[in-house]
């Protein structure tokens, strides 16, 4: 399946680890283009602004429009504090 989507969007961040509470952070209204590959399928989340991250970040949900999601473990990360980053992550498909 594909997941090919450039506009706004809300994106949790999550830390999700056994034996730990989840720690999740609603960013709302992002601008992103999110696009996927391959099978086992990833996907490359780019975003305009700063995202809000929990500590040690393993997880990550992209809520579109249409009210569908787009989620999954992350395997590659750049997350910079003052401009805009990406992240690479699984597809629980």
């Amino acid at each position: 399946m594909s997941y090919d989507f450039q506009g706004i969007a809300s994106v949790i961040t999550a830390s999700r680890h056994l034996g730990t509470p989840s720690d999740e952070r609603l960013n709302d209204s992002v601008d992103i283009q999110l696009s996927s590959s391959g099978k086992p399928t990833l996907a490359r989340l780019d975003f305009d602004k700063p995202l809000d991250w929990p500590g040690n970040p393993n997880f990550v949900a992209v809520h579109l429009p249409d009210g569908s999601t787009v989620s999954g473990v992350i395997v590659d990360i750049e997350r910079p504090t003052n401009a805009p980053g990406w992240v690479t992550f699984t597809v629980d498909d």
